[in-house]
Parts: structure tokens; C-alpha cells; sequence
């Protein structure tokens, strides 16, 4: 069975970041919530079932947070970085834990789904430089990082192959 792969690499950081920074103490939601994530993935693992194709999941990329949050917070004042850095509970970490909550529910829906998951964000983790595998913005694949992806990926072809023969 041909396999297709899917791949949604934005998580649950897209906030209306601006607001935030106006409003730290405001109730704020991402783009796209964890319930929404999580019924795109399974409305695109039906369509590829349904044309008769292997759907296979793709982890996460990690993400450098201190780099994402001065990302998102360039030209905005101090007081609207401490804001948003307010909101975040104080500590860029909670940027992760974000990103981290959406990579989880990805490996939850590959054990329920019955789907294969390739894991891209163990490899990117045990790099001893993984600030290298990430362009400036701390979210964004460098070409280190996306050689990192693409030997992952083969490497998951190869041993179903092995297994499909």
C-alpha cells in the first residue's frame, strides 16, 4: 500500500501575540486548540484511508523557545515583552510546553489510529547542537534540521519496506 505522509508543522504557538501583549491578564487561545488539531489529523488520516493510502504521522520539530520568543516579540516594547513573558507564566519554557502538548496528542493519535509515527523529534533532542538544526527564528528547520527530517524519513521507508517484503 502506497504510504503518504502528514505533516502540519504549526502547533498551538500561533497567538494573537500583540494582544497578549496589550492584555497579559486576559483570557488568550492559540490559532488552532488542542480538540481542532486534533480532528484535522483525523479528518486527514480518513481522506488518505479512504483513497486508499498508508497514512504516517510526523512528530514535531523541536523548538529553541528563547529564539521563538524574540521572534515574536521583535519591535514590540519592553513593557509589551514583559507582558507577553507575564502571560507565559514567567519563563519561555511554557513556549515549549505548548509545542510540546501538541507534539504528545501526535503520538496519542498514531496508538489510536493505528497509524506509524515518525519521530523527528528524538534525534533533533539528542543533537548536541539542536540550536544548529533551527534557523533564527527558533522554529524554523535549518538545512541541518531538515536533513535530520529526511533521514528519519528514509530511514522509516526502509524498514517498512524490509517489512512489507
Amino acid at each position: 500500500m502506497d504510504k503518504t505522509f502528514i505533516i502540519q508543522p504549526e502547533s498551538g504557538l500561533q497567538f494573537d501575540w500583540k494582544a497578549i501583549s496589550l492584555n497579559p491578564g486576559g483570557h488568550h487561545v492559540p490559532q488552532m486548540d488542542l480538540v481542532a488539531y486534533k480532528a484535522l489529523y483525523i479528518n486527514k488520516i480518513a481522506q488518505a484511508r479512504t483513497r486508499g493510502l498508508e497514512p504516517v504521522l510526523v512528530s514535531l520539530p523541536i523548538i529553541d523557545a528563547d529564539r521563538y520568543f524574540a521572534h515574536i516579540t521583535r519591535g514590540m516594547s519592553m513593557q509589551e515583552r514583559k507582558n507577553i513573558l507575564y502571560w507565559l507564566g514567567g519563563s519561555t519554557e511554557r513556549l515549549r510546553n505548548i509545542h510540546e502538548l501538541y507534539n504528545l496528542l501526535l503520538f496519542r493519535l498514531a496508538a489510536t489510529q493505528c497509524v506509524h509515527i515518525v519521530d523527528i523529534t528524538s534525534p533533533m533532542l539528542a543533537s548536541a547542537h539542536y540550536e544548529s538544526l533551527l534557523e533564527q527564528d527558533g522554529v524554523t528547520l535549518s538545512a541541518k534540521g531538515q536533513a535530520v527530517v529526511n533521514n528519519e524519513l528514509a530511514s522509516l521507508l526502509s524498514r517498512l519496506s524490509l517489512l512489507a517484503s
